[in-house]
């Protein structure tokens, strides 16, 4: 039995998520908390992102409000303003004292934009074959 592609999707990006996690615990034991204080947070924060514009790019086309196409862009333009916000946010409320953890918050975005690319790539192609 074929999982639902949502289900599917967000086993993966679990999977994917919890083993950031670990890898954020393991250089907790050798990096200065500086740059990793309130990573899980951010982490929870590219989860529910990522997950929300996923469900968007899969059923905005199927329910023919816009075109694969447009919801890819208008996606990544709206993650991206979310993500620079957030940390415009931090740091102009003083949240983190120092800029130590926009390392740690590039290096997840980077991260979770490349997963997202590459599941989004698989998305398009099966999209391509469904029409």
């Amino acid at each position: 039995m074929t999982k639902h592609p949502f289900v599917s999707y967000l086993n993966k990006l679990s999977i994917f998520s919890i083993g950031v996690c670990f890898i954020i615990m393991l250089l907790w034991l050798f990096v200065s908390g500086d740059y990793l204080r309130h990573a899980p947070y951010y982490l929870v924060m590219y989860y529910i992102v990522t997950l929300g514009f996923w469900t968007f790019l899969y059923y905005a086309p199927k329910k023919g409000i816009i075109k694969f196409e447009q919801a890819y862009l208008i996606s990544k333009t709206v993650k991206l303003i979310i993500y620079a916000i957030v940390f415009a946010v931090v740091l102009l409320v003083g949240i983190e004292k120092n800029a130590k953890f926009a390392i740690a918050y590039l290096l997840l975005y980077l991260v979770f934009l490349v997963f997202d690319t590459l599941t989004t790539i698989k998305l398009a192609k099966t999209d391509k074959n469904t029409k």
